[in-house]
């Protein structure tokens, strides 16, 4: 039974190294640097942040999609 013990310890160790933590007896993530953009809405002003460089908000994209529609 310590034989099954052991390989779970190492199979975990493992998962833990390749999912990026700093060491496999480690619980702290590797800060990674975000990239997402903080962005200004272009008709309410709302700040917003998002991947991709957008001119309005989530809201007033959705208010305009459905006038065109």
């Amino acid at each position: 039974m310590s034989k099954e013990l052991d390989e779970d310890k190492a199979f975990e160790a493992a998962l833990k190294g390749k999912m990026g933590w700093k060491c496999a007896c480690s619980l702290d993530i590797v800060d990674k640097k975000s990239t997402l953009i903080e962005l200004r809405c272009k008709s309410c002003g709302k700040t917003f942040k998002s991947n991709v460089k957008k001119d309005l908000c989530f809201d007033c994209n959705k208010k305009t999609r459905g006038k065109n529609r």
